[in-house]
Order: structure tokens, then sequence, then C-alpha cells
């Protein structure tokens, strides 16, 4: 990342730490991820994120630091209330509250209130064709979906692969970047 704020990399850090002491209980994303998107956003100057699993915040806080430059703002969603509070806390250290709109509920059933430029998957890997079937009419056009743990859970993310591999609707690749994303252009 190419910020400067010692406030939002220590917030990443301290996760980070207790991500090696405690073998990853909240499931966070890379740090490789985390830089991914982050780039992604500025390099796309896109102003309007949605993201499925915010756990406690990791994923949430590359991406709004990214939307503090871009103007924009991250929408996440998680249904776990020890996670969501978690995540609070975090993105409150990180400075970054004004950037991030929480949402609390299970994903397919929270009412989304815009449009978005990214949608970011990282959530129950068995519904992640429920997310993009509920949210892919949210997506601009030219829009991109970038979907978590493409490699880590090939088993459990199959009908997704499939699904977005054969849509008409969607231009998609795999990269490995961490565990795995794939990556889908809305045409």
């Amino acid at each position: 990342m190419n910020t400067q704020d010692k406030k939002v990399q220590k917030v990443l850090e301290t996760i980070e730490k207790e991500k090696i002491e405690n073998n990853n209980p909240c499931w966070i994303i890379t740090r490789d991820t985390g830089e991914f998107l982050n780039k992604l956003i500025r390099d796309n100057n896109f102003k309007r994120v949605l993201e499925i699993g915010t756990s406690i915040g990791y994923s949430g806080i590359w991406m709004a630091e990214a939307l503090s430059q871009t103007g924009g703002k991250l929408y996440t969603v998680e249904s776990h209330n020890g996670r969501f509070k978690t995540a609070e806390q975090n993105i409150s250290n990180a400075g970054l509250t004004a950037y991030v709109q929480q949402l609390k509920g299970h994903a397919p059933d929270v009412p989304i209130p815009d449009m978005f430029d990214l949608l970011f998957l990282d959530a129950t890997k068995v519904e992640y064709v429920s997310y993009i079937k509920a949210f892919l009419f949210h997506m601009k056009k030219g829009g991109i979906i970038i979907a978590d743990n493409a490699l880590t859970h090939e088993k459990e993310l199959s009908a997704y692969k499939e699904y977005i591999f054969n849509s008409p609707q969607l231009e998609s690749k795999l990269l490995k970047i961490g565990n795995g994303l794939f990556y889908s252009i809305i045409k």
C-alpha cells in the first residue's frame, strides 16, 4: 500500500499479528490480496464497493483506505454479531469510519442501497452463487467481481466457478494471488 497513514498500518499489523498468534480464527484475507484490492480501487478510481463477509474488518480496511483516496464508500455485510462489532472497532481504530457503511445480516437478504464498481466475495463459500445472483444487478457495466479462496476452496466453489465461466454477462479468469481470486468483469 502506498499510504503513509501510520494508524491504518498499525491496525493492519495488529490484526495480522493476532491472526498468527490465534491461528487465523476469523479467516482474514492475505496481505497480498489486500494490497491487490487497494491498488485495484485506486487504479480504477472506484467509488462504490460492496463486500460480502466483513469478518473482523481486515479486507475492509484495505479497501476503505483506497476509497478514502478516491472519495468513495465501502458497504460491507456481516451476519455474525461478534465479528461485526470487532470490525466496527478495527475500522474505527484505523480512522476509516467515514468511508464504511456496515450492514448487518445474511448477505442475500440485506437491502443494498447503491450501484457498485466492485463486489468482493469472502463469506460462506457454498453461497457464492446466491451472492452473485442477488447482487449482479447492483453492478455497473464494466464493474469487477472478485471472489476469494479460488485455490484453497476449490470444491466449495465449483458451482460458482461453473457459473461465472459460463455466464454470458461475465468475462472471468483465475488470479493466483493470495488464496486464489476469481476475477470477473461485467460485460
